[in-house]
């Protein structure tokens, strides 16, 4: 009997051939000369049959499957042990074989000899589940990918030019569409919008400070309060401490801490990981995974699993590493002879096909990033298998006039894994405290009054995109990044590569596509939601939870889901078109008259011009007030943001803030119809823009029901908006804010002479110890 095998990759074919036949093969002639095409006999369920081995991959695929094929009388396909190998299974065997077939797909962990022989003597047919849920996924993504790309591509494609922004190799511009990779932008776009919405908060702190004596190192004492957002309460606070410097301790705590080892390394883990340790994109590390399994350096790098069997020998696989003339191998032998070995700590996934990533053979250190990569690899293995680090916690807790401060210290007494796991710190010198007793007094050094304010988040990294595409279920272990790459070929999304973070922020294209789906009101296309909803039903057909007629009812829902906001879509065509021009290419579309006679009063304005007679500075008129005053255009004295206010106030005491996402504002030449003023031109953060509102108003703010109907669904502006706030006025005190009292600094410090707080011995003019 004649058995013909086939392996997805030539590389595969040609490694499990070497293995089965002993390095007696013979190779055959074939109509593909990329696919070469194998045959030796062998002992297959304790029957003697003669082996073709050949691949599908590259050119006559079909042709060659075909020629071998009919001679042979089964099918073994060597294939990836997953849903999409399972598919894989169910378009080659009716191609190979026309009539009834028996198929078996290969759950092969690693390249290696034993595993080999292990899985060809466990051989069984293919998953239809698992191919069903494929086929449902890849038709939803086709249908809906090619409906709205072509929505966008015809839409956008002649109106504007794209010269300056093609990709390289590309003639005409492509705009498209994803259900995974608009969601996977989504995020990317949502982060910006949060950090150019955040409004910073001023925060005060006091800290105290314990000076180093003989051999004993000083240490710095946190506030328990940790913060206040009141200054002058902080102030008042931190004046008492100075009056009553005198600190008693409290408390002194220890406790034993443990640092505990990494879990066993699945295919999401290994980006995350490796995307932030090694400063690699998961493209690439997904490219260079898959070339050290072909060489039979590590195990199947696409993996869910994070679990080991307990069949599987790990000393032997660490005695593999031990044998090597590699910076780890004095820890694996460690791991071999001694008691710092444990079973590695369960993850808790297990995706029934293939163990957690680990190595299998030597690799060459060549200081290429593959040799980075398999060296990370080696070292999260032989760091799952050791004892977690260990150290001795201590936290000294004292009191100065009635407030409690907290230094806290760790002395690590056993490293174990960490010998071995150079990306992650644990415990340093500096965290070492001096020896304190319960009621002990001191003075310290100093005490400070310490202002800071809120920070914006930062921008996505690589490791925090693949998390949260993980928690929404955006993709496969196979696919996030694959997603997360075509964000930057499309252009949609840039990578700071140079830097330290290596952070993704989105490009003006991007941007303006995002925030057009969400000004028309449709979260579906580019929020994660939908995509996870999508993603369980097909997770159901695999698991059996739906049947072969409940993947044709899995794929009506999620068409009819996606064909509701395609029809919306194409409604409100030309708010995509709009927001496009604008963003993108800087050319605001906006309503009859506001053009370029608008004078538009934005953050970076300059303090001073005078907007009329009589006017403030920095102030500008545009209509007249019922009590026979002046509108104006200004702001606080302070400097706070842009405001409507009558000229004659504080006698008529009218005013109208601007709605809290406002970002810019300018006065238009063009007069109300109605009224006589002056329209006012208005710019919003498209971020928390509500649906049905543009990003830019042509209005008047007296009888416009729209701008009114804006001011109830989102409030007004806060005091003090860094979106709106201008320069500190002329005359500011340095590093004051505007709401500072008079005779504070900006630290919060009462300004009396002499008082900056001092030691009781240099008070008493006694030397310091």
């Amino acid at each position: 009997m004649k058995v013909l095998n086939v392996a997805e990759k030539n590389s595969v074919a040609r490694a499990v051939t070497e293995i089965l036949s002993r390095g007696r093969s013979q190779q055959l002639q074939s109509c593909a000369t990329w696919c070469k095409v194998y045959s030796f006999p062998f002992q297959l369920a304790n029957e003697p049959v003669d082996m073709v081995f050949t691949s599908g991959e590259q050119e006559k695929i079909l042709r060659n499957l075909q020629t071998q094929a009919r001679s042979c009388q089964q099918l073994v396909l060597w294939l990836d042990c997953d849903r999409e190998g399972e598919n894989i299974a169910f378009e080659v065997g009716p191609q190979a074989r026309p009539s009834s077939f028996r198929s078996s797909p290969f759950p092969l962990a690693a390249l290696v000899a034993s595993d080999i022989m292990r899985a060809v003597n466990s051989l069984g047919p293919p998953n239809e589940r698992d191919a069903m849920a494929v086929d449902a996924r890849q038709e939803i993504d086709l249908r809906i990918g090619a409906a709205f790309t072509r929505l966008q591509t015809l839409l956008l494609q002649n109106k504007f030019d794209w010269s300056g922004l093609l990709p390289a190799g590309r003639e005409r511009m492509l705009l498209s569409y994803g259900p995974c990779q608009f969601p996977t932008l989504g995020l990317i776009v949502q982060r910006l919008w949060e950090i150019r919405t955040h409004i910073p908060e001023d925060f005060w702190s006091i800290e105290a400070k314990a000076a180093p004596t003989g051999d004993q190192p000083g240490c710095t004492f946190a506030w328990s309060r940790g913060r206040l957002f009141d200054q002058p309460a902080a102030a008042m606070l931190h004046e008492l401490c100075c009056d009553h410097p005198t600190a008693t301790v409290a408390e002194v705590k220890g406790q034993q801490k443990q640092r505990w080892a990494p879990t066993p390394l699945s295919t999401l883990e290994m980006q995350k990981r490796a995307s932030q340790y090694l400063r690699m994109p998961g493209e690439r590390i997904m490219r260079y995974a898959e070339e050290l399994y072909q060489a039979g350096a590590i195990s199947y790098p696409r993996t869910e699993t994070d679990i080991f069997d307990k069949q599987y020998d790990l000393r032997a696989l660490i005695g593999v590493q031990a044998g090597t003339r590699v910076p780890w191998a004095p820890f694996a032998q460690k791991l071999v002879e001694g008691p710092l070995f444990r079973w590695p700590r369960s993850g808790g996934h297990n995706d029934q096909a293939h163990p957690p990533i680990h190595p299998t053979a030597p690799f060459q250190a060549d200081g290429s990033d593959k040799a980075r990569l398999y060296e990370f690899i080696c070292r999260h293995f032989l760091a799952c298998c050791s004892l977690d680090a260990e150290g001795q916690s201590t936290t000294v807790t004292i009191d100065i006039a009635g407030e409690g401060f907290c230094a806290s210290g760790l002395v690590v007494t056993a490293r174990n894994f960490l010998d071995v796991y150079p990306y992650q710190k644990w415990g340093t010198p500096h965290e070492t405290l001096p020896q304190y007793v319960e009621g002990q007094t001191f003075e310290p050094a100093s005490i400070d009054l310490k202002p800071g304010c809120t920070q914006a988040p930062p921008r996505l990294t690589e490791a925090d995109l693949i998390a949260k595409m993980e928690q929404h279920g955006i993709g496969t272990d196979a696919t996030v990044a694959d997603h997360i790459q075509k964000q930057l070929e499309r252009g949609y999304a840039v990578k700071d590569e140079a830097g330290q973070s290596q952070t993704f922020s989105p490009t003006p294209l991007g941007e303006a596509l995002i925030s057009a789906y969400s000004a028309m009101g449709l979260t579906n296309l580019w929020q994660p939601q939908l995509r996870g909803a999508i993603e369980g039903n097909i997770l159901a057909v695999a698991q059996g939870a739906r049947t072969k007629a409940s993947r044709e009812s899995v794929l009506a829902e999620a068409i009819l889901a996606f064909q509701t906001d395609f029809g919306s879509a194409m409604a409100q065509a030309h708010v995509l078109e709009a927001e496009v021009r604008e963003v993108v290419f800087g050319s605001v579309a906006r309503g009859a008259g506001a053009g370029a006679g608008a004078r538009r009063l934005d953050a970076g304005e300059r303090q001073g011009e005078p907007g009329g007679p009589g006017l403030a500075p920095g102030s500008q008129a545009f209509g007249g007030c019922s009590c026979g005053g002046q509108l104006v255009l200004s702001r606080d004295p302070g400097g706070g943001p842009p405001h409507i206010a009558c000229s004659a106030w504080p006698l008529h005491r009218f005013r109208v803030d601007l709605p809290r996402i406002t970002t810019s504002v300018g006065v238009s030449e063009e007069a109300c119809a109605a009224c006589g003023a002056s329209l006012l031109d208005l710019g919003f953060t498209r971020a928390l823009l509500p649906p049905g509102f543009q990003p830019r108003m042509h209005t008047c703010v007296a009888c416009d029901p729209e701008f009114q109907r804006l001011i109830q669904l989102v409030g007004a502006v806060r005091r003090g908006n860094p979106l709106l706030s201008a320069h500190a006025p002329p005359g500011a005190r340095p590093g004051a804010s505007p709401g500072t009292p008079r005779g504070w600094r900006a630290g919060g410090e009462r300004p009396r002479p002499g008082r900056a707080f001092q030691p009781r011995a240099a008070r008493e003019g006694r030397q310091l110890p």
